[in-house]
């Protein structure tokens, strides 16, 4: 879907297309929360086009028009989702601040995602197996390029005061990122901690790994 193009059409004619734009696009997103449901109840090879085009009430067929295949909707699946969650990280990430500080912070924005705002799409990354290895490659990637946003932070704790030693850094930062991709397996809705309440929670006992112990 391509971007407007300049120019000097006036406003009546700019408008329709703005309003189509708009609609297509609210009409994408919808079929990809759907998908990533289906994808992570169903697993990829049992989820259809018929089956997300009978969840969206509408026939599988009309999916085609937006996707070319299930294969490209998968991989528009996880590749939004990263385009909405990572530039959300890298700004805490270069933000000013102690490591430790902006590391809970990392931790609690991604517990917040994960729980209250891209719940569908994180199975994607995690739980769903793929049997096509171009969309495994491009899912490998993606979670690289996430480890390595948390990454750029955490090496900045070798010299930071009580940091645990360098050496275990990176095996601490894998292990945090394994549990906060769980926590939608241990948060209960409903509960009485809400999800800020929750992040609060999991960010300040992940980040705790990384506090080296006085005794």
């Amino acid at each position: 879907m391509g971007a407007p193009r300049a120019g000097n059409d006036s406003v009546h004619s700019a408008e329709p297309t703005t309003r189509a734009m708009r609609k297509r696009a609210g009409r994408v997103r919808l079929i990809e929360h759907t998908a990533a449901r289906l994808f992570a109840e169903y697993g990829y090879e049992a989820t259809n086009f018929e089956a997300i085009g009978a969840a969206l009430d509408m026939r599988g067929s009309s999916l085609y028009y937006y996707f070319p295949s299930k294969e490209e909707l998968f991989l528009r699946c996880m590749e939004h989702a990263a385009a909405e969650v990572f530039p959300r990280l890298r700004v805490i990430a270069e933000s000013e601040g102690a490591p430790l500080d902006r590391l809970r912070s990392m931790f609690r924005e991604e517990a917040v995602i994960t729980l209250r705002e891209y719940p569908e799409f994180i199975p994607l990354f995690l739980k769903v197996q793929v049997p096509i290895d171009a969309l495994e490659q491009r899912r490998d990637e993606l979670r690289r390029e996430q480890t390595a946003i948390f990454r750029e932070v955490v090496d900045e704790l070798v010299t930071a005061p009580q940091a645990i030693p360098a050496d275990r850094l990176h095996v601490t930062l894998n292990l945090a990122l394994g549990g906060l991709a769980l926590i939608g397996e241990w948060f209960k809705p409903g509960s009485d901690l809400g999800v800020e309440e929750f992040a609060d929670q999991v960010s300040q006992t992940l980040i705790r790994m990384f506090v080296a112990d006085p005794g």
